[in-house]
């Protein structure tokens, strides 16, 4: 079965503009506010990129530190929009700046600009020159720009940190001196001084060379972080707010057509299907919304097969109405049946058979076919494209194979 680059399988009668908005909906992620989710893992990979900025405090190994508390930005934007590095940024350098200084807060910045270009890298599969280039783009041009700017404006701070700087090399030089390495610092003297006062070109230069080594340390060190992290938790998740537009685009569908719905454990496939039940008012009322689920056992009712499916609706089906429903869902002459006698399929059957007796508009199928004998899912898959055909609009949740040839479209949540 052929699908487009994004994850859509066109049907012949869906609309181009419905076609459009979910192409869109299913390849890009919306904005919104966070999720619960979203903000739990913001605060705790930011409190693991504090204990690196501390750790570096207590450590001879400042440089390495920087990286390692750059992998939790890095996470974050493998795994989730880019608000939410924003917010757990935010919350890092509060922390950081109430622990350390302002100083510690910098090395935040450096360590989200980074982590964050390695992390979008790897999601999206960038080259290493491409992650080189952007690195430099975003987090040299970024950090220099600050600094310099910073610099010029503080003047005060400026000749305070460059006289540091001077001591700094005065007293590395006297030190270099007794162990006999005189000539290297009559060497080095003038290029220190010179550097040290033009400062607005050796600031750049010092910082450029440092981006360069810290984003080829950070790949070099995070991409096997970040493989674990995809093989442990999956795709990222897709943020409630985008599911809920796309919601909104199903329960627009009309009817006549069978939607499929894939993705892996933890997309948001339920998610989208509650989200489309609670928009509507007449979810199990004749005519509305029907809902049959992947667990038949939950979904049964009534001590008999006909009193099941007579249960809740305020116009009963008489007998001749329950025998032509079972007779269409395969399950002929179970009408007096006790329902604790029947096997998975046949209670799944007797689930979409109370579904069929209320004629509804549309029905939302969560792995109806999922756990149960093939025999079982022929049946359903007959039923649901027999709905699909009389003008009701399905939405098919499902992970088999065999189950995406029944579509007019199939939407990929990843």
């Amino acid at each position: 079965m052929c699908h487009d680059e994004d994850g859509i399988q066109p049907g012949t009668e869906l609309s181009a503009r419905l076609k459009a908005r979910l192409n869109e909906l299913t390849s890009s992620l919306s904005p919104g506010r966070l999720t619960p989710p979203e903000l739990a893992e913001a605060a705790i990979l930011a409190t693991m990129a504090v204990l690196a900025v501390v750790l570096a405090r207590l450590t001879p190994f400042a440089g390495l530190t920087t990286v390692v508390g750059a992998i939790p930005f890095a996470v974050l934007a493998l795994r989730h929009r880019s608000r939410v590095l924003v917010v757990s940024f935010w919350v890092a350098v509060v922390l950081v700046f109430l622990l350390a200084g302002f100083n510690a807060a910098t090395q935040v910045l450096v360590m989200v600009l980074f982590g964050g270009v390695v992390g979008r890298a790897h999601r999206d599969k960038w080259s290493p020159a491409k992650t080189m280039g952007m690195a430099l783009l975003i987090g040299w041009v970024g950090v220099a720009s600050l600094t310099l700017g910073f610099l010029a404006v503080f003047g005060n701070l400026r000749r305070l940190n460059l006289e540091a700087a001077r001591v700094q090399w005065a007293g590395m030089s006297r030190g270099l001196g007794t162990i006999g390495l005189d000539r290297l610092v009559e060497t080095a003297d003038p290029f220190v001084q010179s550097s040290i006062d033009r400062w607005y070109v050796s600031v750049p230069v010092f910082q450029l060379l440092v981006s360069l080594w810290l984003t080829w340390f950070l790949i070099r060190l995070g991409e096997p972080v970040l493989r674990r992290v995809e093989r442990a938790f999956g795709p990222r998740p897709v943020p409630g707010e985008k599911l809920s537009e796309l919601a909104d685009q199903l329960r627009a569908t009309d009817g006549g057509q069978v939607i499929i719905v894939r993705g892996d454990n933890g997309a948001g496939k339920t998610t989208l299907l509650r989200a489309i039940a609670a928009a509507e008012s007449d979810v199990g009322l004749p005519g509305g919304v029907a809902w049959i689920g992947q667990r038949p056992e939950s979904q049964v009712i009534g001590v008999r097969v006909a009193d099941d499916l007579r249960w809740g609706l305020s116009e009963p089906p008489d007998d001749d109405q329950v025998a032509r429903v079972l007779e269409q869902v395969e399950l002929s002459g179970f009408a007096e049946r006790e329902t604790g006698t029947l096997s998975g399929g046949e209670l799944q059957r007797l689930a979409l058979a109370s579904a069929l007796l209320r004629r509804p508009r549309m029905l939302l199928s969560d792995e109806s076919t999922a756990m149960i004998d093939p025999a079982g899912r022929r049946v359903i898959r007959r039923i649901l494209r027999q709905l699909a055909d009389a003008g009701t609009a399905v939405i098919h949740v499902s992970h088999l194979e065999e189950d995406a040839s029944l579509g007019d479209l199939t939407v990929e949540l990843s």
